[in-house]
């Protein structure tokens, strides 16, 4: 019969003929200037500088200007220059273990990098994230440096310093956020999911938000990270069906029950993360000795918000860690916005867009109920159950 490491090889060289094939349909394309916009913070998008891979179409808002195709070329590394630069993928450079491989720390050419070495089973995801983060460019997403086809499957990114907020939220062995950041990093990932929903073609399902994957660095910003399980669709598909993917605690009805996907599946995902913001909670709790013993974090946040005192409620769902340190009214904002995240009804849910605006103002106004409220959008947003 085929030996294992002829079938690793056939896998390999087909990897190999893909990439190559992609390369040359990208260096074929004509390219425009780089667009590059700085927004204020009244625009939907905020973000500081963009870099597109095409025009979402739409003429309004910060959509304007985002007409340049710009594909970022990504470096083709060899295994030599990653075993060198990982000490031969030594325990001592590992930073990190994933469903798809272990993410090692290495200096490539004086930038320091993360290396994410996958197993060659892995290969469909090896090849969506590459796709996709040469096409998208994002100060919220993480950037793509390089790859490498030889014995294994490598992508090589930037290194961000301080680790992931699951972290930050779960672990014991880092300083707890402060609230305001805390608001900053739910608006920097908003940004990053908006940016693929709604100003790519095609549109990018990202499938696996979490706070695992949104890493946070030195200024305690965040980037939306790990791409593996990306779903891409065309521009007038509101919704397709697909294989069950993601994590638990994370993925809303419509797609734990019938695989249906669109951008609404990461908005429901987004506002699981706004509750473990608040309160440090893993997405499911167990509350009993056995495995069925167990709550989601929208269940425990749906009844928090339906008490008749709920911001008694939600004080006892805060992170301990912040001990007095937080506006609870801004909490009660958070959470409204968790709650409108995760309604049940996909076509009820905001969209990124809404929620980047919502999240500018709650930054910009922690303590001002009265200029949250005013912006009647804010309103319905929060009011539709």
């Amino acid at each position: 019969g085929i030996s294992i490491a002829g079938i690793f090889a056939l896998l390999l060289f087909v990897i190999c003929i893909y990439i190559k094939y992609f390369q040359k349909k990208e260096e074929e394309k004509t390219k425009l200037p780089q667009v590059s916009t700085a927004l204020s913070a009244q625009d939907a998008s905020g973000s500081g500088e963009y870099e597109t891979s095409g025009s979402s179409g739409h003429g309004t808002g910060s959509t304007a200007g985002l007409t340049g195709i710009m594909v970022a070329k990504s470096t083709e590394f060899s295994y030599q220059e990653l075993a060198k630069a990982t000490n031969n993928f030594s325990l001592d450079n590992k930073i990190g273990q994933g469903g798809f491989g272990a993410v090692y720390y290495a200096v490539l050419r004086g930038e320091k990098t993360a290396i994410k070495k996958m197993d060659v089973q892995a290969s469909t995801e090896f090849l969506c994230e590459l796709q996709v983060l040469t096409h998208v460019h994002h100060l919220n997403l993480v950037r793509l440096i390089g790859y490498c086809v030889e014995g294994s499957l490598f992508l090589v990114y930037e290194h961000i310093d301080n680790g992931n907020l699951g972290q930050y939220l779960h672990g014991i062995d880092k300083a707890p956020l402060p609230w305001s950041s805390r608001v900053q990093i739910a608006l920097d990932s908003a940004r990053g999911l908006e940016y693929i929903h709604e100003h790519t073609v095609p549109v990018y399902i990202h499938r696996d938000v979490k706070s695992a994957n949104i890493l946070i660095d030195k200024n305690l910003h965040g980037k939306v990270a790990d791409f593996g399980l990306t779903k891409l669709i065309e521009v007038g598909n509101s919704t397709l069906h697909t294989r069950l993917v993601g994590t638990f605690g994370y993925m809303p009805p419509e797609y734990a029950q019938y695989g249906d996907v669109s951008p609404k599946i990461d908005v429901y995902a987004f506002g699981v993360v706004l509750y473990e913001l608040i309160s440090a909670k893993n997405a499911i709790l167990k509350t009993g000795e056995s495995a069925v013993e167990s709550k989601g974090l929208v269940a425990l946040f749906e009844e928090a918000l339906n008490q008749i005192d709920p911001l008694e409620a939600l004080r006892k769902l805060v992170d301990p860690r912040l001990k007095e340190n937080y506006p609870i009214d801004s909490v009660l904002k958070m959470a409204q916005l968790g709650r409108a995240c995760t309604r049940d009804n996909p076509l009820l849910r905001p969209s990124m867009r809404s929620l980047v605006v919502a999240l500018m103002t709650l930054l910009s106004h922690t303590d001002d109920d009265d200029t949250f409220y005013e912006n009647q959008s804010l309103t319905n947003l929060l009011s539709v159950r």
